[in-house]
């Protein structure tokens, strides 16, 4: 047993070594961006004429673990096929091998009026995957399954999601953003009976979780970028037997100010409330971004860093407050070698409040723009009268 151990310990780090690689999301396009650059090769790009390109990526995605599926399989494939209304088809396959079990999800999209100041774009999505509890905020896959590995623990919460959606995003004058969207999903709790003897605790990080549901949610987003942007979630019983019976706003603003002879300062609000919730199920709580490492599919500007994954969902409401100083002139910025290799300095605090739980705080330190692309930061948080941390991280540039 402990040579198979070891033997997955060594194996988890050879498939994941690549964690470096841009996780780029062939589905997500149009709600996702990844926080890490692209430091090295990470799709194969083939022009088949001036009208379509065809991608094969991510390739540090091909090989991955959690303690559901076990060892998995794991491709995408985009075709674009350019034009004045370009019509993009993407479609990712896994295949889990302890579970023996194939399963994907495919993306058509087709711009509807596509010029330079307004465009109108249908997206179709559909498909089975195993898709972790803490959407959008999603945790990279990679970095994951090391954790998974090494620490014998799953930190995160995963359900197998049969879905359906439609989505038009519009926008006006380059500026303003609509999107709307009704998705339909059949969302299973899936449990890990199989690895439970390699020590790795359940699929429940903090408790017992009914995570078995069928939902209808019409989401409508309007934004004003980067400044606003107003979200929301209204779900809707009785269609094939969805449960879901809640409505959900959520408002967020961000600012960027920059002070001559000092640098920049960014603040991030974000506030949101369940306005009525006749049946909310966990799945549609409010799941605060955070995690053990910056990559992730949202910016590192806006995440936290110690905070628990879901010990502070809620159901009810929240505020988030995020602010960061960047300056070239603060300490280690001048030193001169530092100054030329053009890294900055950071100083960030983040903020949560719930109704739930007493607030969360967190304040750091961080270099940014080490070799372009990495930053390197010291964090620490204040939670319950007690000081956390503090934690020495290594993740992407923040801007």
């Amino acid at each position: 047993m402990l040579r198979l151990r070891f033997f997955d310990i060594f194996f988890a780090i050879n498939l994941n070594l690549n964690f470096l690689y841009a996780n780029t999301s062939l589905l997500g396009l149009s709600t996702t961006i990844d926080s890490f650059p692209a430091v090295f090769l990470d799709s194969l790009q083939i022009k088949v004429n001036k009208h379509w390109d065809i991608s094969l990526s991510p390739i540090s995605n091909v090989f991955l673990f959690n303690p559901i599926d076990g060892f998995l399989i794991q491709s995408g494939f985009k075709s674009t096929f350019n034009g004045k209304k370009p019509v993009i088809f993407s479609f990712q396959p896994r295949y889990a091998i302890q579970r023996q079990i194939l399963y994907g999800e495919a993306e058509i999209s087709s711009f509807i009026v596509n010029d330079e100041i307004n465009s109108a774009q249908l997206f179709f999505s559909a498909g089975n995957f195993l898709t972790q509890v803490n959407q959008p905020f999603i945790k990279n896959e990679q970095i994951i399954s090391i954790i998974n590995v090494l620490d014998g623990v799953n930190p995160l919460l995963f359900i197998e999601k049969k879905f359906l959606k439609v989505q038009l995003k519009q926008t006006f004058h380059s500026k303003f953003i609509l999107q709307v969207s009704s998705e339909f999903a059949d969302r299973n709790y899936l449990e890990n009976y199989t690895f439970q003897r390699w020590n790795f605790k359940r699929n429940e990080p903090l408790e017992s979780f009914k995570l078995r549901d069928k939902a209808l949610i019409h989401t409508f987003s309007l934004s004003y970028s980067p400044f606003l942007t107003i979200n929301f979630k209204k779900g809707m019983p009785g269609f094939l037997d969805s449960e879901s019976n809640f409505d959900y706003l959520e408002l967020g603003i961000s600012q960027s100010l920059h002070v001559k002879k000092f640098g920049r300062i960014d603040v991030n609000f974000i506030s949101g409330k369940f306005l009525q919730q006749r049946f909310l199920h966990f799945n549609d709580f409010y799941h605060f971004p955070t995690g053990r490492t910056l990559k992730a599919s949202h910016p590192v500007i806006s995440t936290f860093r110690l905070l628990p994954y879901y010990e502070f969902s809620t159901n009810n409401y929240f505020h988030r407050i995020h602010i960061q100083t960047q300056t070239s002139d603060f300490l280690l910025s001048k030193w001169s070698f530092i100054k030329k290799s053009k890294v900055l300095e950071n100083l960030f605090i983040n903020l949560a409040i719930t109704d739930r739980l007493q607030p969360f705080l967190e304040i750091g330190y961080a270099l940014d723009n080490i070799l372009k692309n990495f930053r390197l930061e010291i964090v620490s948080g204040r939670y319950d009268g007690k000081w956390l941390g503090p934690r020495i991280i290594l993740g992407p540039t923040s801007l």
